[in-house]
């Protein structure tokens, strides 16, 4: 099984069981060739030669080389640059239309609504008790728990993300569960809020009580309204339980390109084009190391922060399997990685339990994703940071 070094940390998510015409640039270049801060994919991207935005193509085909490697399992990688797609490369069989999953690259997701959330006035800031969205909690310790700690992943509730042991919390919310908002509700605290990072998806999944009791949406009816449209994704959908609650751990299904779509909304800092989408004030914050973990912000990895071979402003949305959304604002770069994966053809519903229609780990060659045999960001983003000849 594959196993990252972040995924060691506990961020892994595969519980064993019995995804050419050029259109569109902000602004007017006047014939000339736009800089990078000035281009924005529209209805499709803006596609340059590597050596078009300062990057040498004989080197970054050492990152393809390594990506489609023999067990490596990789479905897609699409880099962009300066806002322009630069590379694109896929596995026999898929294109730029195939389905990818997230896994737990959703979490970035759900992270930026909360703070779209926060932008319009929904949600009154991070600090609030999470008990406002959570009534069963009022008058009881776990009242202390704030949105703040559920997004750092510090909430001190007992939680155990270990894919491997089929009684862990985890298991139990993707495979035996229906109902998973109530049973992470159930759980009680271990430790005080704020004081250790603890990776816990059933952290991330009460922020999809906190989304509908705030805007009246599913965070899948918000994300389609706030953000899948204005970035122009050409296919979205978010799986949630039999309820209508979406998953918000885990599992939206886009594609490879709309997935850089968001990286690339990251990297500006929030703006699309001539809209705002989230604050840049949030960005920053989601960016910025937590009290309880240097390597971790809001749902996001902060890579270069404990990974001294990449550039110190490196950070990730991560999901098992194998992927990945890295920005490298110092560099201008956007780079996805998704992992092979069979979509299933029905509903994107858990209906009754996710890992009878969705599972990862490779368990049943014909549905879900199968992970790399092993995995390197320095070998995989190095390659491409080594192609850069011009780093202004």
């Amino acid at each position: 099984m594959f196993l990252s070094s972040h995924e060691r940390r506990g961020c892994r998510l595969a519980v064993i069981l019995a995804m050419t015409s050029v259109i569109g640039c902000g602004g007017d270049s006047g014939g000339e060739s736009p800089s990078r801060s000035q281009l924005w994919p529209q209805d499709q991207w803006i596609e340059q030669a590597p050596e078009e935005q300062g990057m040498d193509g004989p080197t970054l085909e050492g990152a393809r080389s390594y990506a489609f490697a023999d067990g490596k399992h990789t479905q897609g990688v699409v880099i962009v640059r300066g806002g322009a797609l630069v590379a694109e490369w896929y596995a026999d069989g898929s294109g730029p239309e195939s389905w990818a999953t997230s896994w737990s690259v959703a979490k970035s997701f759900t992270s930026v609504l909360i703070g779209i959330a926060i932008d319009e006035g929904l949600i009154p800031g991070v600090d609030v008790s999470m008990a406002d969205y959570i009534p069963e909690w009022r008058g009881t310790d776990t009242e202390a728990i704030t949105l703040r700690d559920v997004l750092t992943m510090s909430s001190g509730l007992g939680w155990t993300e270990d894919y491997t042991d089929l009684g862990s919390d985890v298991a139990h919310l993707a495979a035996r569960v229906s109902e998973p908002i109530p049973f992470v509700v159930g759980h009680s605290l271990t430790a005080q809020p704020r004081t250790f990072f603890n990776y816990s998806s059933g952290d991330t999944m009460l922020l999809s009580a906190v989304i509908e009791a705030a805007t009246g949406m599913s965070a899948a009816e918000f994300a389609e309204e706030r953000l899948f449209g204005p970035l122009g994704f050409r296919r979205a959908e978010w799986w949630s339980d039999i309820a209508g609650h979406s998953l918000t751990y885990c599992c939206l299904d886009s594609t490879s390109r709309d997935f850089a779509r968001f990286g690339l909304l990251l990297l500006r800092r929030g703006r699309w084009s001539d809209r705002q989408v989230v604050s840049e004030s949030w960005v920053e914050d989601s960016i910025t190391p937590s009290r309880a973990y240097v390597g971790y912000g809001y749902q996001w990895w902060l890579l270069g922060r404990d990974t001294p071979s990449l550039p110190a402003d490196t950070y990730a949305a991560i999901g098992v399997d194998g992927q990945y959304v890295y920005v490298i604002p110092s560099l201008d770069l956007v780079v996805v990685r998704s992992g092979r994966y069979t979509k299933y053809d029905g509903p994107a519903v858990a209906d009754p339990i996710l890992f009878a229609l969705l599972l990862s780990g490779g368990l049943i060659p014909t549905r879900g994703t199968r992970p790399p045999d092993e995995w390197s960001d320095e070998a995989f983003l190095g390659r491409i940071v080594d192609s850069i000849i011009d780093e202004d």
